[in-house]
């Protein structure tokens, strides 16, 4: 069965990043993706999906994001035929008081089951 969480997963690991579908116990430096919604049309999948960059700096998140953002320029992850960047923004963590930045797309992808 195709996910597309676990292929931006797969192709940020790839990238050098440390990613996940959620924050790890331990480390400072990571990322985490989330699908936050999208609609299945005519047999097409249109994820919304949330890339999260976590640091210890706010500079340091924002770079990772910028950094992402524009590696998804030249490369997508399996399964993902297109991607628009719908923002880029900062989103503070409440419970670990990290700075992070999230960068949300809209994407078509492969049909999930």
């Amino acid at each position: 069965m195709y996910s597309v969480e676990q292929s931006f997963v797969t192709w940020l690991n790839a990238k050098g990043y440390a990613a996940s579908t959620y924050p790890p116990a331990t480390g400072s430096e990571f990322v985490t993706v989330e699908r936050t919604g999208g609609a299945v049309q005519d047999l097409i999948d249109h994820p919304t999906v949330a890339i999260q960059t976590w640091a210890q700096t706010a500079p340091r998140a924002e770079e990772m994001a910028l950094a992402i953002r524009k590696a998804l320029f030249y490369s997508r992850p399996d399964g993902v035929a297109n991607i628009a960047v719908d923002g880029l923004y900062p989103f503070w963590d409440e419970s670990t008081r990290l700075p992070r930045y999230q960068i949300v797309l809209n994407c078509t992808a492969q049909l999930t089951d």
